[in-house]
């Protein structure tokens, strides 16, 4: 996937979420600013969103007991 191919408007929702099937990175650099964002195209981002998500509510709710 080259530089050119990650810049295309058309791969960016809402010009902050990078989605694209063809590209093989789960990671990709963001295309202003510094810092990185997942490929919202692949399942396993959205796998490692609900452990994440699933961790911090487990945290939140035995914090409270």
């Amino acid at each position: 996937m080259s530089e050119l191919d990650k810049n295309d408007a058309s791969h960016w929702i809402w010009r902050m979420f990078y989605y694209n099937p063809s590209d093989p990175k789960l990671v990709v650099t963001k295309r202003f600013g510094w810092g990185w964002t997942f490929n919202f195209a692949h399942k396993t981002t959205w796998l490692f969103l609900l452990v994440v998500i699933g961790i911090a509510i487990a945290v939140s709710v035995l914090a409270k007991r």
